[in-house]
């Protein structure tokens, strides 16, 4: 009897070493009452290898092989429920951008010791998520089965070390309030935090699974065209940083392409790659980056030392660096609408602020502003009290604030409504002037440490290219007798400036002259009449005739082509001539007051007949660079003058009276 006693207590003792063992593996975890078939199935579903006959028996099944390894933490393992069969999380697992598990987590993550990685040190779904966790003071699952409390974000701190810490550690703040309730963020699955209204959390931005990127983003930062982009759902299209949200209207273009000069590099100087829309679109992240920015001060992508952010993209416009629209505000220590002094800053802020202008062009200056009436901004400086007084245009200076009349044609020069660019827009003095580059400079100046100059616009096409590009008829007078350059390279006696080479304009025409004349007349003016013209055919004030013997009269540079017998009658007609209608005429053959403006009821003058800018009116090209020997054909004369202007009057008598008209035979025929 002892003996069976004996052999009974032994059978015991070995059932309970058998269960300890079978319930007890080398992690320390348990499975409780291993031999009782409901708690083993549980437990089995996803810890496969507890198995009872793997685990216990060390055997494979009929069905199944051994299984000794670990698979619980592994995704196939969560996808087996995760597949639709309890819940289909598929999508966002395996499709969308999220965390992906496999990945080594870089040297900025740290990793909890309670948190698993696999064996190579990569991500599982175990590192987040546990289906153990349970919360201290509630009988109910913790939210998303997070291996430790989410509230706020904390799960994301724990491992996000270098995300945290704000503009000091160069990062986007959070656990601060949004301006206003971000609700398109909300409805794409980003959340606020509890502990402030409108709480800016991790995952206000970033959300672990599901996202549009790989930066796990709630909503798109590069897509403007068709989302709603994340950055400007709290910042808006104008941010700005002023208490009155009525300051922070104008701020650098946002969503759109850049304009043809502006050149944005693939990266910055300073190595980080340059972000944009998917379109090219200039975006927030363009300039700025939430996370690690070189500058923690406005988190940008690159240092902003001296505005040299600003001219990596406007290269055309860092000359100003040199220019005296730079220069000069620097020597008055001025200052722009912040405070700041314009010694301190680059080229480009004294001017502007990227987010805080106070007018359109975010404009900086305390000057009147760009949507004040068109060129008032210019006139801030370039005015008798201002501190550009000794470059002041006249009132009778190249028209302004029109249209431009280019029928059937177009200008590369930018006209304007408001302040901004338009196709079909007015002429104003941005039109001309480049006001960032100074060129062409003016005489010795190319190695002055304030480069001073006249800032046009196509400089480096030629000193006239400005001129001919809105005016392409009046091209025409290049090589030709008028071309002074041509044909009296050394004038200049009583020009206002010097003609630089090339210029063929500037012979006869200043956008701004000093003296109000018309059609923005330089050159000096000659008499009304010259010795041995009919007094009673001109008068002494006549400004278009005097505008053609400035050259056309003895001593003057043209001097060998001076109309002998002057002018025709100032009478339209005389007694015994037929009454014409001139109305259709002199459409195509002017008629001039003395005070040089087209009217019906001016006088027959030079212009009347010839067209100052094109030598000959069959061809519609410059001449040939010489001085040429004219005749009834060419000599500058307006196309069918004879026949549709000179037979209204004199009929039979038009051929020898056109073809002679300067030589007695023409003044002695007929009437």
């Amino acid at each position: 009897m002892l003996k069976n006693m004996r052999s009974s207590v032994f059978l015991l003792l070995l059932l309970v070493w058998q269960a300890a063992v079978a319930v007890s593996d080398a992690d320390g975890q348990t499975m409780d009452h291993a031999r009782k078939a409901d708690t083993a199935k549980k437990c089995s579903i996803c810890h496969y290898r507890w198995v009872y006959t793997f685990y216990v028996e060390h055997r494979p099944t009929p069905i199944a092989p051994l299984q000794e390894k670990k698979v619980e933490g592994e995704q196939r393992m969560c996808l087996s429920c995760h597949d639709g069969s309890i819940r289909d999380s598929r999508d966002r697992i395996c499709n969308d951008p999220g965390h992906r598990v496999g990945v080594k987590p870089s040297a900025a993550i740290r990793i909890p010791e309670n948190f698993p990685l696999d064996d190579e040190g990569g991500l599982l779904c175990v590192t987040c998520h546990t289906p153990h966790a349970l919360t201290k003071n509630e009988d109910r699952l913790v939210e998303f089965f997070l291996r430790a409390p989410n509230t706020n974000s904390s799960l994301c701190k724990q491992c996000h070390i270098t995300r945290q810490g704000g503009k000091g550690q160069g990062n986007h703040p959070i656990d601060l309030s949004a301006p206003s309730n971000p609700a398109p963020i909300i409805e794409a699955g980003g959340r606020i935090g509890t502990e402030r209204p409108n709480q800016i959390i991790c995952e206000t931005c970033h959300i672990p699974h599901g996202g549009v990127n790989n930066k796990f983003l709630v909503l798109s930062v590069e897509d403007p065209r068709t989302r709603s982009v994340l950055c400007e759902v709290c910042h808006t299209q104008k941010p700005g940083r002023a208490g009155d949200v009525s300051l922070n209207r104008f701020s650098h273009p946002m969503d759109l392409t850049a304009d043809s000069r502006v050149r944005i590099p693939k990266r910055w100087k300073g190595g980080g790659a340059v972000v944009l829309g998917s379109g090219g679109e200039l975006v927030c992240r363009t300039c700025h980056i939430p996370h690690g920015a070189a500058d923690k001060e406005y988190l940008l992508a690159e240092r902003n030392q001296q505005d040299s952010l600003c001219v990596q993209c406007h290269a055309d416009q860092r000359g100003i660096a040199d220019a005296s629209h730079y220069r000069k505000i620097i020597s008055r220590d001025e200052r722009n609408i912040k405070g700041q002094a314009a010694a301190a800053l680059g080229p480009c802020s004294p001017c502007h602020l990227v987010h805080q202008g106070s007018d359109e062009l975010m404009w900086a200056r305390r000057v009147p502003r760009p949507s004040a009436p068109p060129g008032e901004s210019c006139k801030g400086c370039h005015s008798p009290e201002g501190p550009a007084k000794v470059v002041v245009p006249g009132s009778f200076s190249h028209p302004m604030n029109i249209p431009a009349s280019l029928p059937g044609a177009s200008t590369l020069l930018p006209l304007f409504t408001g302040p901004g660019k338009s196709r079909e827009g007015e002429i104003r003095c941005g039109t001309c002037h480049d006001f960032h580059n100074p060129l062409p400079l003016m005489p010795g100046m190319e190695h002055a440490a304030e480069k001073q100059g006249t800032y046009l616009r196509l400089s480096t096409d030629g000193a006239s290219a400005l001129c001919v590009n809105c005016h392409p008829g009046q091209a025409l007078v290049k090589g030709t007798d008028h071309d002074l350059g041509v044909t009296a390279p050394d004038y200049g006696a009583g020009l206002e400036k010097p003609v630089a080479p090339g210029d063929t304009c500037a012979g006869c025409h200043r956008a701004h002259p000093t003296k109000p004349l018309p059609y923005l007349w330089s050159a000096p003016l000659g008499p009304g009449v010259i010795e041995g013209w009919d007094k009673t055919a001109t008068a002494q004030s006549d400004v278009m005739v005097m505008l053609c013997t400035g050259c056309h009269a003895p001593g003057r540079v043209a001097q060998a082509a001076v109309p002998r017998f002057g002018l025709h009658p100032r009478e339209k007609t005389v007694p015994g001539m037929p009454v014409v209608e001139m109305t259709a005429a002199i459409n195509r053959f002017p008629l001039f007051t003395e005070s040089g403006e087209k009217k019906p009821e001016g006088y027959i003058v030079c212009s009347t007949c010839h067209n100052p800018h094109q030598w000959d009116p069959r061809q519609a090209s410059p001449g040939e660079g010489r001085n040429s020997k004219g005749n009834v054909a060419n000599s500058f004369l307006r196309p069918n003058l004879a026949a549709e202007f000179c037979s209204g009057c004199h009929g039979l008598e038009t051929i020898t009276r056109f073809s002679y008209f300067h030589s007695p035979q023409g003044r002695k025929t007929g009437n």
